[in-house]
């Protein structure tokens, strides 16, 4: 994961303690905030491996049209 992945998790975590009032904030315990914290990173690198996998078959896709193109191309 990268460091802005973290820091982006954080940054949520931090946006929806926030928005808790003290006592919210004190009931759900920081345990369970670094829990979330770690719920939202696995979401992030989750959504950025789909991505990479879905661009990966379109480089794959296109390296197959170009090797055709290749093999037909008449000089």
């Amino acid at each position: 994961m990268s460091k802005s992945q973290t820091q982006h998790a954080l940054d949520v975590v931090n946006t929806f303690k926030s928005k808790l009032s003290k006592s919210g904030v004190d009931h759900v315990g920081q345990k369970h905030f670094d829990e979330l914290q770690l719920l939202i990173e696995s979401a992030i690198d989750s959504a950025v491996f789909l991505e990479i996998e879905r661009i990966a078959k379109r480089v794959d896709n296109l390296a197959h049209d170009i090797r055709k193109s290749a093999e037909s191309f008449d000089a």
